[in-house]
């Protein structure tokens, strides 16, 4: 059934004073009580609304009819009031009303008595006197308390409805678990149910409301991946909210980009969890360049085939350093702007050189968007424009043209363009350094045995101007090192280590040896001991092993040594 029609006979539910019972029942998250209350906003504006009085209750965590009783009093607001929160002004007022229907001396005792919930029993058994001619709304039935049996509860609604001439409407989740009674016994006490089912642009138009370029966008998106969940339509909607004006000055291709991965990396985020049909979050945000048919030699399962047609008919290629920060925000629920805003600026950068004539994208559209049998004009366009463009081309992009290259028999070409991607980039040395995730978090999907060979020897050759002395003495005494310090240490061998620790005296000794241990263990991945520590603690075990006294002056250290032997 279409939002329209729900809507329509929702207006003439409440535009009627007939007492009546409506079920609306529809699938977890796809707005039944969004779109309730933003429809009882408009009808509430439009005079449409028949009852003077309306009360919203979450069954959630209610145990008893007491208890729902309770509820329906203490959150009922007059009609003007709705969509405003029911407050301790309302309950006043519910209060004093339910003496209308009281003798004088009952109600001296209401009005001198403290007007909070608890102060007595006697207000939650009269409470329920004062519920007439109430709209009511009862949500979550499906999360009701374990003591509220679904049977009573819906006798109690007939009773609001035959005797205190009430309107309910039910909003429930189809397919949950628990409403077998809801079921058997609607027929005796419902009067008309709908099914709320909208299609996934009615629920981008009700979750994006706007003629933005971001509400369009929005719009254009959440419908190509079917998402249909209004609360992961509007977690989107707030995170872009939050990203675009940091994107100030930039190309809109930058804003698109932003745009289009907060969709899919929320709706694979949020929606994967037992659905094989929606891509797992891994999965989008580690797509490399076998998604277009290079490099990839493990046999795929269908699943994965699968996935990878879906990000193809969606438009999403190969993530980039500016899709990791917007996968960590859809994770986190924040973004760190600086973050944001650097890895824009880079993409900027790329964009504008895109534009030009000789771009590295108009040379990869000769490989994708046709099927002529034109692979010499393929790889020299590839060739020209990644020499042309290659301090706006990223590690991963040269080893996806590398494998390409290799692929096709051009392996001279190949390390031709290796050569000069290097010569171009020799400004840029953490750039050679793959062993570094922070500033090469792509580097794992270096797999060029060439590339990898080139660049730890292009890394190596900024790093052999100064000594693993030299750096200890300089890193020792400031708060931060950089990826050279690490590499330099890493290359020290135990009789380097053991030569310093030896040769040094004083203070500096001990600062040596904490800026190693600890050094070393930054160093470290995946529970293995990097080279760095592993090396300077074999040289303080070789100290160790000379005497008694060496053997606790190491120990000190918190190296484990057995002093007694």
């Amino acid at each position: 059934m279409s939002i329209e029609i729900v809507k329509h006979q929702v207006k003439l539910f409440v535009s009627s004073s007939t007492p009546e019972v409506m079920g609306i029942k529809g699938a977890w998250g796809v707005g039944k009580t969004y779109s309730w209350k933003k429809y009882l906003s408009e009808y509430k504006f439009d005079d449409a609304i028949a009852l003077p009085r309306y009360s919203y209750v979450s069954l959630f965590g209610i145990n008893s009819l007491d208890a729902f009783k309770y509820a329906i009093f203490e959150n009922t607001v007059k009609r003007d009031l709705i969509g405003t929160e029911a407050s301790i002004e309302t309950f006043k007022e519910n209060t004093t009303g339910i003496a209308d229907s009281l003798t004088r001396k009952s109600y001296n005792i209401f009005r001198n008595a403290p007007l909070i919930k608890n102060f007595s029993s006697t207000i939650e058994s009269l409470s329920f006197l004062s519920i007439t001619e109430t709209l009511i709304c009862i949500d979550d039935l499906e999360r009701k308390g374990k003591g509220l049996d679904i049977k009573d509860l819906l006798g109690l609604i007939s009773l609001l409805k035959e005797q205190k001439k009430c309107k309910i409407v039910i909003l429930l989740n189809d397919g949950e678990d628990g409403l077998d009674d809801y079921f058997k016994y609607r027929e005796k006490v419902i009067d008309l149910e709908l099914e709320f089912s909208p299609t996934a642009r009615e629920c981008a138009a009700v979750a994006f409301e706007g003629d933005s370029y971001e509400a369009k966008s929005l719009r254009t998106l959440s419908e190509k991946l079917e998402i249909k969940n209004i609360r992961v339509l509007k977690k989107i909607e707030r995170l872009v909210s939050i990203a675009t004006p940091i994107l100030k000055g930039l190309e809109v291709e930058v804003t698109h980009q932003v745009i289009h991965s907060l969709v899919l990396f929320s709706w694979a985020y949020y929606c994967s969890k037992g659905n094989d049909k929606v891509p797992s979050f891994d999965f989008v945000t580690r797509t490399s360049y076998s998604s277009y048919g290079i490099g990839g030699k493990k046999e795929e399962d269908e699943q994965t085939k699968k996935w990878k047609v879906l990000l193809h008919e969606y438009g999403y290629g190969i993530t980039d350093e500016l899709d990791l920060v917007l996968a960590k925000a859809v994770e986190t629920g924040y973004i760190v702007e600086g973050e944001l805003r650097a890895k824009s600026e880079v993409k900027n950068s790329q964009i504008l050189a895109s534009k030009s004539e000789n771009s590295f994208t108009k040379a990869w559209e000769l490989y994708h968007h046709n099927f002529d049998n034109n692979q010499g004009e393929v790889v020299e366009a590839l060739f020209e424009s990644l020499v042309a463009n290659a301090k706006h081309i990223s590690p991963m992009n040269l080893n996806g043209t590398v494998t390409l290259f290799r692929e096709l028999g051009e392996d001279k070409k190949a390390s031709v363009a290796i050569d000069k991607y290097i010569e171009s980039r020799k400004d840029t040395p953490n750039l050679f350094n793959l062993n570094d995730f922070m500033s090469n978090p792509f580097s794992s999907d270096v797999t060029d045995l060439e590339i990898r060979e080139k660049f730890e020897g292009k890394f190596k050759e900024y790093v052999i101007d100064e000594s693993a002395k030299s750096v200890l003495a300089r890193v020792s005494k400031q708060n931060g090192w950089n990826d050279k310090d690490i590499t330099i240490l890493g290359d020290t061998s135990i009789d380097g280590f053991y030569e310093i620790f030896k040769e040094t005296k004083g203070i500096d000794l001990s600062l040596y040896v904490e800026s190693c241990l600890k050094l070393g263990n930054y160093a470290s991945k995946d529970g293995e001991p990097s080279s760095l520590l592993t090396n300077s603690v074999s040289a303080l075990k070789k100290i160790a092993a000379e005497s008694e006294i060496n053997k606790r002056r190491v120990k000190k250290f918190g190296i484990d040594i057995d002093i007694n032997n």
